[in-house]
């Protein structure tokens, strides 16, 4: 079987939009392409997909991190393959390019954050070099023009 591996395009959103939905984050083409344009213009993040006879079966998304605290990092923003090519070292590989795409900018670490539910996801980054440094709670609030600082 042979898997190509490319930066992704704007073309690839429809696709992207219906694996992100296996993921668990149901979004429509328009939403897709929309964030897609704005994170392809960033020199600090990258997309890679992987691609079966023409058809893009899974992507991920990586960028840079910069906090006051930490030394800089990449972080995985999302990885998803297709379920139906799963447990083919797709993941992995998109992951490596991943890699391979940090340490080309000077970024010494990379880091993925995943739901404690997802136990294949967590098994998966086990198994593919990724140590376990702690657990932690998000938290979010939704913003609206009512929201200001100056309360």
């Amino acid at each position: 079987m042979e898997i190509t591996f490319r930066k992704a395009s704007a073309n690839d959103s429809l696709v992207i939009a219906q694996l992100s939905s296996q993921l668990g984050y149901p979004a429509k083409e328009n939403q897709i392409i929309e964030r897609l344009i704005k994170i392809l213009a960033q020199e600090d993040h990258i997309v890679y997909v992987a691609e079966y006879t023409g058809k893009v079966i899974g992507w991920v998304h990586a960028h840079a991190r910069y906090l006051i605290e930490s030394h800089p990092y990449i972080e995985i923003g999302g990885l998803i393959v297709d379920s139906h090519f799963r447990g083919q070292s797709i993941g992995k590989k998109l992951v490596n390019y991943c890699e391979d795409w940090a340490i080309s900018l000077g970024f010494e670490e990379i880091r993925v954050r995943t739901n404690e539910k997802r136990l294949e996801t967590l098994k998966f980054y086990d198994n593919i070099g990724f140590e376990h440094t702690k657990s932690q709670h998000v938290f979010k609030k939704v913003l609206s023009s009512k929201t200001l600082a100056c309360k």
